[in-house]
């Protein structure tokens, strides 16, 4: 496959872990939380990341785009 949504944390991090992943795109939502909760609770292995874009929406939301660099 060339483009596939991957959704949901434990989910994301066993692909990560698997390095079947070239690209994370993460939006923040401009919200406090206070006690927040991780976006990646534990993942196998350090990712370098390369920014590739970052665009703002009406309503706030940040949508950041990476490269995930292999090892």
């Amino acid at each position: 496959m060339k483009h596939l949504y991957i959704d949901g944390g434990q989910t994301i991090q066993a692909f990560l872990e698997a390095g079947l992943l070239s690209e994370l795109i993460i939006t923040r939502i401009p919200i406090l939380l206070g006690q927040g909760v991780p976006l990646f609770s534990h993942v196998g292995r350090e990712c370098e990341l390369r920014h590739i874009a970052t665009c703002t929406s009406d309503n706030g939301f940040v949508q950041s785009r990476y490269a995930i660099e292999q090892p």
